[in-house]
């Protein structure tokens, strides 16, 4: 026989091995020398050279194994462990060590009076025989899994490495979806505020973001008794640079706003010429640009002014049928002397006005193909949101832009948009 003493320097009863091959031996109480009946000649019966051993109660194999206690680590044990169960033992006993084998990863022949009792708990490199079981079977068995247990310590240790990193990712998301949530929060206070009601306006907005913060922009605010201002904007890109785009906007269209009243008031091309320096200025070099379109209507007399930047052309939509408001006009932000125009169009009773952001159009895209590319045909859309809004009246505009908010979560999903959606709707409502 080949075996080495209790920890394989001279039989001192010492601290178990933990970095070399070692066959861990325990048993319960009851028992008339388990050693010399069954580790001695499992040990003797060893294919080859036996392997350093360690015996121990099977109390304090648990707590050996339990890495909570004063174990070795986490890591899985690099070698295997025998055990023999007495009769009359508590089933609760080979639950415990069991819970602790699997915890440690660590392969075992378990020897019970009724291995067919444990049967389904046969998993995970741990064997149930009989006490008489032979040794040479005993020892084979061991000997294959003390074999492959390096290649179990690896998997062991690259699984605890992913979860840890799984952890700091978690983690990591969980801080970063937080902070989008406080962006979002704070996008929302910033650049957006209450539509105004106005006598004689219906105003109705539909705003969809893709993300936590969205590249859209939109504001309708009073300018005066019977006089509102709406802007419309759409910041190159997505995410967080587009949003952080978008308060700059808000924030200089105040400015430039204020800086037109005193020498074009209420003019939208003076106001998109302002805004357009005022972007220059804050985005020079960063090649970051938007889309945009500003207007005034007055609600007595039904007059709207409109100037427009590179930005979808607003829609008129009047009795079952649309036609588009040319506006010219650059990007803002690329050219500092640019050079804004504006219309002028009155709305009869229960027109519609409509501005929105090219998010639409990558939600419904244009039935155009081959030689028809030249000509873009009018969305689908478009055409049922005209017959819509020939039959609406004051109050009626938010029902039509639900039902445009339906459309697009059929055609897309709700949860799988494309770009940001905006839809701004003014209506004239009878007096």
């Amino acid at each position: 026989m080949h075996a080495r003493s209790r920890d394989g320097r001279a039989g001192v009863r010492g601290r178990p091995l933990v970095n070399t091959p070692t066959l861990y031996f325990a048993a319960t109480g009851g028992l008339t020398a388990p050693a010399q009946r069954w580790l001695r000649p499992v040990l003797g019966a060893w294919p080859s050279m036996a392997p350093e051993w360690r015996a121990m109660l099977a109390d304090e194999l648990v707590e050996f194994l339990d890495p909570a206690g004063r174990g070795a680590g986490h890591d899985a044990i690099p070698g295997a462990v025998l055990a023999v169960v007495g009769p009359g033992v508590r089933p609760s006993v080979v639950d415990r060590l069991l819970e602790a084998l699997s915890t440690r990863c660590a392969p075992a022949v378990i020897l019970v009076e009724k291995p067919e009792d444990w049967a389904l708990f046969q998993r995970h490199g741990v064997i149930f025989l009989a006490h008489d079981a032979g040794a040479e079977m005993i020892a084979s068995m061991l000997y294959a899994l003390m074999e492959r247990q390096p290649a179990v310590r690896l998997l062991a240790h690259e699984i605890d490495l992913a979860l840890r990193c799984q952890g700091g990712i978690r983690n990591e998301m969980d801080r970063l979806h937080e902070e989008l949530h406080l962006a979002a929060a704070l996008q929302r206070d910033f650049t957006s505020s209450p539509l105004p009601r106005v006598p004689g306006l219906d105003i109705n907005v539909l705003f969809r973001p893709v993300n936590f913060v969205s590249g859209d922009v939109y504001s309708v605010r009073e300018v005066g008794p019977s006089r509102v201002a709406f802007f419309v904007a759409d910041a190159v890109g997505h995410g967080v640079p587009a949003a952080l785009l978008t308060m700059v906007l808000t924030s200089s269209l105040m400015a430039a706003a204020a800086s037109s009243a005193a020498s074009e008031p209420h003019s939208p091309a003076h106001v998109l010429a302002r805004l357009n320096e005022r972007l220059c200025a804050s985005c020079l070099g960063t090649g970051r640009f938007a889309t945009a379109v500003y207007g005034v209507i007055d609600a007595e007399t039904r007059k709207v002014t409109v100037a427009g930047a590179g930005h979808p052309l607003p829609i008129l939509l009047s009795g079952g049928e649309s036609s588009e408001i040319e506006t010219a006009g650059p990007l803002l932000g690329v050219f500092n002397d640019a050079e804004f125009d504006q219309r002028e169009i009155a709305l009869a009773d229960d027109d519609m006005l409509m501005l929105y952001t090219d998010g639409l159009d990558a939600a419904f895209p244009l039935e155009a193909s081959g030689a028809q590319r030249a000509v873009l045909k009018r969305d689908r859309w478009i055409a049922d949101l005209a017959r819509g809004a020939a039959g609406a009246r004051r109050g009626a505009t938010s029902g039509l832009l639900s039902e445009l908010q339906h459309r697009l979560d059929v055609q897309a999903g709700s949860m799988h948009g494309g770009d940001d959606v905006t839809a701004l709707c003014i209506t004239a409502c009878a007096a």
